[in-house]
Formats: C-alpha cells, sequence, structure tokens
C-alpha cells in the first residue's frame, strides 16, 4: 500500500434518505378552516394580549391609587403639582412601553407558530433547547479524523 492511499479518507454516512416533505403552514389552516386546534391558538393569543393589558392596568392602578395618599402626606401644593406635572408622565410611559414591547412580542410568536418557525430562545413546539449530539457509533456520524483545524 502507498502513502497516497494510506493518508487518503473515507466518510462512512448512512443509507440515503429522502425526506418527506412537511406540511406547509398547518396552524394556518387549522386557524382558517376554525376547528378546534386553530381556536385553541387565536385563545391562547388572546389570553396572552390580556393577560399583558390586565398586568399593565394593575401596575397604573396602584401607580395612581397611591398618589393621594402620597398628596396627604406632603401637604405641599407646589410639589403635589409638580409631581402631576412631571413626575407621573416617567412611570406613565414605562408601563406603556412595557405593554407594547409584549403586546408585539405575543404576536411575533404566534406569527411563527403559524408559519411553523421556531420562536428565539424558546424551544420549538416544547421540544429542547439545543441540538442534540449524534449517538456514537449512529449510521449517520460522519468522523472527518482531524480535516478541520481547531
Amino acid at each position: 500500500m502507498s502513502a497516497e492511499q494510506a493518508a487518503r479518507r473515507e466518510r462512512v454516512t448512512g443509507e440515503p434518505r429522502t425526506a418527506r416533505p412537511l406540511p406547509r403552514h398547518r396552524a394556518q389552516s387549522e386557524i382558517d378552516e376554525q376547528t378546534a386546534l386553530g381556536e385553541a391558538y387565536v385563545r391562547s393569543l388572546m389570553r396572552g394580549q390580556l393577560r399583558a393589558a390586565l398586568t399593565g392596568f394593575a401596575v397604573l392602578a396602584l401607580t395612581v391609587a397611591t398618589l393621594p395618599p402620597a398628596f396627604r402626606a406632603l401637604d405641599d401644593p407646589a410639589v403635589t403639582w409638580c409631581v402631576l406635572g412631571f413626575a407621573v408622565y416617567g412611570p406613565l410611559g414605562l408601563i406603556a412601553w412595557w405593554y407594547v414591547r409584549t403586546a408585539e412580542r405575543n404576536e411575533r410568536d404566534f406569527a411563527r407558530l403559524v408559519a411553523d418557525r421556531p420562536t428565539e430562545g424558546r424551544p420549538p413546539h416544547g421540544g429542547p433547547t439545543r441540538a442534540r449530539a449524534p449517538e456514537p457509533g449512529s449510521p449517520n456520524t460522519r468522523p472527518d479524523h482531524g480535516s478541520r483545524a481547531s
């Protein structure tokens, strides 16, 4: 055996498989046909949006409810008007920013679900969050034996 034949590397792979085409936009058709599963998808979106709205409203209500006791404790009309004129808008803007961000994220996740694309940073359809390494000795492993530089 010559040195060229000994240095030659081969990849051993399993039997070629043909991939079955997956049904496209299954969730979209479920929603369009108004099936029980499509109803569950829409109900899930509406529940997420309602949760965000009620949370934002609760934070706003707690913030506004604390103002009268705070004004009574301050007992200074100038400070009261400064708080009403300036200090209230910061938390109000933060609540609005949080709500819009949450609502858009809910809608983006729903659109990805309908398009059968995984959401960023979340497992697709309850699956694992990271890919698993192939089992040693499985027919689809491809040992390179150092052909790539580390």
